[in-house]
């Protein structure tokens, strides 16, 4: 059946190359062209076209016709672009895998991320949840940047960057007001003002409120799974003078959810059958996955409640031929987590979570102007980042459960009184860095240029814990502090033979700080990672600018790519439970992507992405895995990297009636082959497991959207998961009584009306 997805996949995208770029052949004497794509990737404005990197850019038109509300709408629609949703911290809970580089999951430890998150040039991939998706409401456009971007986005951007822009203040009065709702019996409220209260200030607010029952019941009297999402933005923008620009932004978003999104697969995971000797997951009379993909019966009143604060400003002074930039910013955010940790009905293991994260930037950038002969860019950076977790696994008021199917009883704990320690630990996690930077582009002539740069980055990583408790007996307190250092350095040469097509190759490397485990009163230590990228591409303007085409080719090299395992030291003590971060000694990735967009007619659009990728591991023998087991992981593949990736989207827009009100209408269709789900999936073989739920098939998910639109009012209908696929991208905490859960994805459907009250 994969054989046969890809097949169909290489045939759509050839014959759709053909027929658009005849189509586009027959018409080149028009004035049709695509319009020019501008990114911020090297932290100036330039051509998409032009930019010697991969990157998949989405703008503010897509991101409206698509309904992207979270990471995973734009990640499913690039290449060589992997994610998991686990649903441990909300609904928005995601973790990115770029061409086979992914995070490691923060569980009570705190680890460096793998893959930079920015929002209008600001680091805000340090949060108290361990996972980043902030809301995406009046942006401008989102970039997503394959590969290592060591110069400009150094800070762990390891695989890559996730580059969002919002829309800024400007001088025109504008608001607008949006209401939304689905098939999830939700509804929404959205509003955008922008006021310029004067020739030189001006600003802008969005504010956004969303309820709804999501998309899984608990059916258990004392729960629910009500979401509620709180959202607002205010800037402000002061030309102060002529070479003066500030801007500031101040974000707040409240995330109050029930419990996680996730339902039972009825499959035991390793620790779970060595604790309670269990073959299969207990059955609440509700079916597990895929059957069942709508109800859980959990006894605890569950809740996971994110909030978040941004603070970012950004002071801008030109000077005659260069620019200083300084981004100033400072991320507070809270998660609070109770979860019923057994899965079942029974109320037997309870499991509480709080986290609090500061993070505080400040970037210093001077570049010069652009269209010099040199074009150059150097700079600064300090961070500071604090986070402090607790966790706190809990026996119930009850250790017995009836079977309601055989009226069978099972003693699952021994006589404990309700709120009894199990596993009790506070972490801290301390991290400073600073770093210098520099990147130059030498125009050697009207063809052939050349960049070179570099980012020299040092970090002290300090691990505490302490106030442990196992069994409601105290385990010794334990701390360490480490130092490392890297220098990261670029070399690109790029040729531009006309305006049509540029060639480029690139050499890159990466880091990401090595850090601290602290578990059971004993620290250990593990490796920084390092990561070497070598990168050759194209893009091209066909067809007097109705189609466009890029590709690349890459070749990832690891030396100590860092893994975090997860598993019970004594796996008949569930009081044992410890984090380990180790590395594999290597590890390695090649693939190819490419992506397609034409204007085939007038107002018809038809865009593909294409990827391949092969990463696996080198040497990665005696790794720890859940259940006692110890697996070797040698020539493996890595998690969460699917071999293939494929997308297609059409769009069609024409004008329908007077006050040029148009309509539109927009199929899209992502596809993700099969990959491994965590370190258990890939050893699966080894350790005698089944595929399901370990690893995750492949899947194929279609959208389709349409609406009409003028000045005035704006009407976006969308079917999300139009044929019902029943897939999942992954694996939630896999310890519990009812078996691993997975997050199901149903069909949703839905409406959001906007009016404009003026421009």
């Amino acid at each position: 059946m994969q054989n046969k997805k890809i097949a169909i996949a290489v045939a759509v995208v050839t014959s759709c190359m053909g027929v658009a770029t005849t189509n586009a052949q027959e018409s080149s004497s028009s004035s049709l062209a695509l319009e020019e794509i501008v990114v911020t990737a090297q932290r100036r404005e330039q051509s998409a076209q032009e930019v010697p990197l991969s990157v998949s850019a989405f703008s503010a038109e897509m991101l409206e016709k698509s309904n992207i509300t979270e990471a995973k709408d734009f990640l499913s629609l690039s290449p060589n672009v992997g994610f998991t949703e686990d649903g441990q911290a909300g609904s928005h809970s995601v973790s990115i895998s770029i061409r086979g580089v992914s995070g490691i999951t923060a569980d009570t430890q705190a680890t460096a991320a793998s893959v930079g998150y920015y929002v209008d040039d600001l680091n805000v991939g340090v949060t108290a949840s361990g996972n980043v998706n902030p809301q995406l409401q009046d942006l401008e456009r989102i970039e997503v940047l394959r590969g290592p971007q060591g110069t400009y986005f150094g800070r762990n951007a390891l695989g890559g960057a996730v580059n969002v822009t919002t829309n800024k203040p400007n001088d025109e009065q504008y608001s607008e007001i949006s209401v939304s709702t689905d098939n999830q019996n939700s509804l929404g409220v959205e509003g955008i003002v922008n006021i310029p209260v004067s020739d030189t200030f001006m600003l802008r607010g969005v504010a956004a409120f969303e309820e709804s029952d999501g998309p899984v019941e608990n059916v258990n009297p004392n729960s629910n799974n009500d979401t509620e999402f709180t959202y607002f933005r205010g800037s402000a923008r002061w030309l102060a003078s002529d070479s003066v620009t500030a801007d500031f932004s101040l974000s707040y978003t409240d995330e109050d959810e029930g419990g996680d999104i996730s339902v039972p697969s009825g499959v035991i995971d390793l620790d779970t059958n060595g604790i309670f000797g269990l073959s299969s997951g207990f059955d609440d009379l509700l079916g597990f996955f895929p059957q069942n993909q709508e109800r859980v019966n959990h006894d605890l009143v569950e809740n996971n409640d994110n909030t978040a604060t941004i603070y970012n400003l950004r002071v801008a002074k030109a000077f005659n031929n260069m620019t200083l930039t300084s981004i100033t910013g400072y991320v507070d955010s809270e998660a609070q987590r109770a979860f019923d940790q057994d899965n079942i009905s029974a109320d037997v293991i309870r499991r509480f979570n709080t986290a609090d994260a500061d993070s505080f930037t400040q970037e210093f950038r001077l570049a010069s102007a652009s269209g010099e002969g040199v074009e150059w860019t150097a700079g600064v950076y300090y961070a500071n980042d604090e986070i402090d977790r607790f966790n706190s696994i809990q026996a119930g008021a009850g250790g017995t459960f009836v079977d309601p199917r055989s009226g069978d009883t099972f003693q699952l704990l021994p006589p404990i009184p309700a709120g009894f320690r199990i596993n009790e630990n506070n972490f801290k996690f301390e991290a400073e860095s600073f770093a210098v930077f520099g990147e130059a582009t030498w125009s050697l002539n009207d063809a052939w240029s050349v960049t070179a740069g570099g980012r020299y980055t040092k970090d002290e990583i300090t691990t505490s814990a302490f106030d442990v408790v196992a069994f409601e007996g105290s385990v010794p307190d334990a701390s360490g502090t480490e130092d490392f250092t890297n220098f990261s350095p670029k070399l690109a040469v790029r040729y531009i033979p006309n305006g049509d097509l540029t060639l480029y190759a690139t050499y890159s490397e990466g880091y990401k700080a090595g850090g601290i485990d602290a578990n059971n009163g004993i620290t250990t230590d593990y490796d920084e990672e390092a990561l070497t990228s070598f990168e050759v591409g194209f893009k091209s303007t066909l067809a007097g600018g109705r189609i466009t085409l890029s590709g690349a080719i890459f070749s990832l090299d690891w030396d100590d790519l860092q893994v975090q395992t997860n598993f019970l030291q004594d796996p008949t003590d569930i009081s044992s439970a410890i984090s380990r971060t180790v590395n594999a000694a290597t590890a390695s990735s090649e693939g190819a992507e490419i992506e397609f967009l034409a204007l085939v007619s007038e107002g018809f659009t038809w865009g593909i992405n294409a990827g391949y990728i092969d990463a696996s591991y080198g040497s990665f023998p005696n790794v720890n895995l859940a259940g006692g087991n110890v697996a070797d992981l040698t020539g493996l593949d890595l998690p969460k990297t699917p071999d293939f990736t494929f997308g297609t989207i059409l769009d069609y827009t024409t004008n329908i009636g007077a006050n040029d009100t148009e309509g539109f209408v927009r199929f899209e269709w992502s596809y993700r082959s099969d990959s491994r789900g965590d370190l258990e999936g890939v050893a699966a073989t080894q350790l005698g497991l089944p595929d399901f739920p370990y690893n995750i098939p492949s899947y194929d998910v279609a959208n389709l959207r349409f609406g009409i639109r003028n000045t005035k009012w704006r009407v976006n209908a969308f079917i999300e998961n139009l044929f019902e696929e029943d897939y999942y991208t992954g694996t939630s905490d896999n310890f519990g009584l009812a078996g691993i859960r997975l997050r199901p994805h149903p069909r949703v459907y839905g409406v959001k009306v906007t009016y404009v009250f003026g421009q």
